[in-house]
């Protein structure tokens, strides 16, 4: 593939016509390399305007005492010297010709970086011929032939040539996607072919960047790369879709930078909350930091809007990654490039006014001003992505067989004084927890030795994504683990043996707090039924189910029996609810 052309191209004819002459023209540094590309010159002026004007200036060259135009055969030869240096300075395209035999063929010669850039070159001219981009090319190669025909001025082999990228894209990739999703391993589950993800050939796309135009001196590839971004965005959709879902979560991991910034700088990409944004930036650099550099964090660092993260992530989480920076900012632990005193600022701004914003961000305190000065301008951006969770809130649903109850609940004893049940969550990452408001949170079931009901519980985890164990995390882990978590607007809901609900409740406000690692619930939330007499049990097991076996199983099973589906399986769910100031 030709390396970028220079500003300035130079065309200029070799003297005669051996490959002998034609090298010295050329120079020590090149060679002539394939063979010979025979050619009609009335195809060439049609497709080209450079190869139009290329074979004027041949036709002036000829002069009046040679054949003009009209006699020169309609063949014409085209050969490409490729630069034998691997590090050319510089490889532009130079037209040369002979015009020292009336019935000599004129001969066009293009400059190419070496014999791998041959095929581009020769599909160039091909195009000139069929008017089509060959069938099955790779979306580098495609753009590779794109940058030549740019070269050579063949407008209709540019335009050609990006149709057929948008049309991978809008195929989602097509059997390169697929080829590329494949080569990526992992064991995917049956959802992965329901939807084909855009993902692979999005990702191709971006990992040629060395083949793009300028978007910026090109219109049609800027909204090509904008039509790439907004399927790009539309597919992942938004933070909790893209934390919850394992799927999602994985194609994610795997974006290169520019995917993913794609996803940040958008007000499209939604989200509960900017703080599970910044979740997202960290778990994609806790599998990416080694292929980044300080200012690749950097930009992508830049657009998150801090100042719209939640009052924990302000307090705890921020200061925490802050004085990982401060520590080791090159480290995997410190990428996001924060100090301790943007963190107070970011604080101190979230909890400001309107009127001392104005202050704060003009000349009225210094210091602060100061400090702010260096800050990207979308930390302090009050524009709001959309937000994700719609009027009706989110719904996962979880799940528990009787043989996890029993596990769980049987053989309650006074020594042991709680037990936990943590269903399993429907569609979701992790099996018992879901990602909302940039934490995890684990939906369970609580019962007590003797409890005449079950409490209902969320507890509140950090996300692997934040805890570190190398040394730059240590002053950070303190401030995390000491983190108090405002609960998220959700409900949850336990369903009767008929399907239909039997319990429900919710956090309905703003106002409940819970220390990272602890839980908030309702101690008495589901009733049960007494349990039956030993003599009822088969095997005369002791009522209290203390005895494993059949026995215990019947006397989960007799208590809990007015939640069990089908007399086997308690479910229910969690439904996500829009924070409080969606309903302003």
């Amino acid at each position: 593939m030709l390396e970028r052309p220079p500003t300035s191209l130079e065309t200029r004819p070799y003297e005669g016509s051996s490959s002998a002459a034609a090298g010295a023209a050329f120079g020590a540094d090149q060679r002539r390399c394939g063979e010979p590309l025979p050619a009609h010159s009335i195809v060439l002026r049609l497709a080209s305007d450079k190869f139009a004007a290329q074979l004027d200036w041949l036709a002036a060259l000829s002069g009046p005492d040679t054949a003009g135009p009209d006699q020169l055969k309609e063949m014409t030869r085209m050969g490409a010297p490729a630069t034998a240096a691997a590090a050319a300075a510089t490889t532009s395209s130079i037209a040369t010709a002979t015009a020292t035999s009336v019935r000599q063929l004129p001969e066009v010669h293009l400059t190419v970086g070496g014999e791998e850039e041959l095929p581009a070159a020769r599909a160039a001219i091909h195009f000139a011929y069929t008017g089509r981009v060959e069938a099955g090319a790779s979306i580098r190669e495609v753009l590779q032939v794109r940058r030549q025909a740019a070269y050579l001025q063949m407008e209709g082999c540019m335009e050609a040539c990006l149709a057929a990228v948008r049309e991978k894209l809008e195929a989602g990739g097509g059997a390169e996607a697929g080829a590329a999703a494949a080569a990526g391993g992992g064991a995917g589950d049956g959802a992965a072919a329901e939807v084909p993800p855009p993902t692979a050939v999005l990702e191709l796309l971006y990992s040629c960047r060395d083949v793009w135009p300028d978007p910026s001196e090109d219109t049609a590839f800027a909204a090509l790369l904008t039509e790439a971004k907004r399927r790009l965005v539309a597919h992942f959709g938004d933070a909790l879709a893209v934390l919850n879902k394992k799927q999602l979560y994985e194609q994610m991991r795997v974006l290169p930078a520019e995917g993913l910034e794609a996803l940040l700088e958008s007000d499209d990409f939604g989200t509960d909350s900017e703080s599970s944004v910044v979740l997202v930036l960290a778990e994609w650099m806790a599998a990416n930091h080694s292929r980044t550099d300080a200012a690749t964090r950097k930009q992508l660092c830049g657009l998150l809007r801090l100042s719209q993260c939640s009052r924990s992530y302000l307090s705890w989480v921020l200061p925490a990654l802050a004085a990982r920076h401060e520590a080791g900012p090159d480290s995997t632990a410190g990428w996001l490039p924060l100090t301790r005193d943007d963190a107070t600022c970011l604080l101190t701004y979230s909890l400001a006014t309107e009127k001392e914003r104005r202050a704060i961000t003009g000349e009225g305190l210094l210091s602060m001003s100061v400090a702010i000065g260096h800050w990207p301008a979308k930390w302090l951006s009050t524009q709001r992505r959309r937000q994700c969770l719609p009027a009706e809130g989110r719904t996962i649903g979880f799940s528990a067989s009787l043989a996890e109850l029993t596990k769980a609940f049987e053989g309650l004893k006074p020594a042991v004084k709680v037990h936990h049940l943590y269903p399993s969550l429907a569609d979701t990452r992790h099996a018992n927890r879901f990602g909302a408001q940039g934490w995890d949170w684990s939906p369970y079931v609580l019962l007590t030795s003797g409890g005449v009901a079950a409490g209902v519980f969320v507890k509140a985890r950090m996300p692997a994504a934040l805890g570190a164990s190398a040394s730059a995390a240590a002053a950070g882990d303190k401030l995390l683990n000491g983190a108090v978590v405002t609960v998220p607007r959700l409900r949850l809901t336990v369903c009767g043996a008929g399907g239909q609900q039997a319990w429900s409740n919710s956090y309905d406000s703003s106002s409940e707090v819970v220390k990272a690692g602890y839980s908030w619930g309702w101690a008495k939330a589901l009733e049960l039924r007494v349990a039956p007499a030993a003599t009822d049990q088969p095997g005369g097991t002791a009522a209290n189910g203390s005895s494993s076996g059949s026995g215990s199983s019947g006397v989960v099973a007799a208590r809990w029996a007015g939640y069990l589906q089908g007399g086997t399986r308690l479910s229910g769910s969690v439904t996500l609810l829009r924070p409080p100031e969606y309903y302003a």
